[in-house]
């Protein structure tokens, strides 16, 4: 296995080991300001890593088969899981609400899918610009929301910062603007793909896996 690939399956081994620490401490609901904090980090960490697998497999010309596959199934399981814990937790509902993580997560099973279909009938169906905007997006909404709970904490615990107020508005705004523009993302580039394959379909209708 070359060194993207075993990059791409700590990654996976990571998010375990994020979800561990967010069941652990119950999605950051306790009275701990530091727990949203670490939380914060530690998906900073793990998403950094899809960009490090990356720029190996590129630099060194060691782009794979199973990295192409594993690398945005580790991205979907660490941003799936991710939100669904959020979900589940009361402080951070209001930025991620069920409804819309179900939108997300059904967003991404069904490109999944459409992926794995497309090139089981042998045509190459990478990912898109706007797929990629989207993760960008999601990826500093997560820790934004985070921060913002962790500024919230830490004004109950009595942080004597001047600039308090302004610090959690700022993290606030960030974390309401990268959701919701993640969320236009999410549905644009999902009937994007949804026609991309489409018109795979239409051109190819008896293409069979392999040709």
């Amino acid at each position: 296995m070359n060194l993207p690939n075993k990059i791409t399956v700590a990654r996976f081994g990571l998010t375990g080991l994020l979800f561990a620490y967010l069941i652990a401490n119950d999605t950051c609901s306790g009275p701990e300001w530091w727990a949203p904090a670490v939380a914060a980090g530690f998906f900073i960490v793990v998403v950094a890593t899809d960009a490090l697998d990356g720029y190996y497999a590129r630099k060194l010309e060691l782009v794979s088969d199973f990295g192409r596959i594993a690398d945005p199934v580790a991205d979907k399981v660490v941003m799936a899981g991710v939100f669904i814990f959020l979900a589940s937790a009361d402080w951070a509902t209001r930025f991620f609400p069920p409804w819309m993580v179900v939108i997300i997560v059904s967003r991404e099973f069904v490109v999944t899918g459409l992926r794995g279909f497309i090139e089981t009938r042998g045509v190459a169906f990478p990912a898109r610009w706007d797929g990629k905007l989207k993760m960008i997006l999601q990826c500093v909404a997560v820790p934004a929301v985070f921060l913002v709970h962790m500024v919230e904490l830490g004004s109950v615990s009595g942080w004597d910062w001047t600039h308090l107020p302004l610090l959690l508005e700022v993290f606030t705004w960030i974390a309401l603007i990268m959701i919701w523009a993640g969320l236009v993302m999410t549905v644009t580039s999902g009937v994007r793909y949804t026609l991309a394959a489409a018109a795979v379909l239409r051109e190819r209708p008896g293409a069979s896996a392999g040709t």
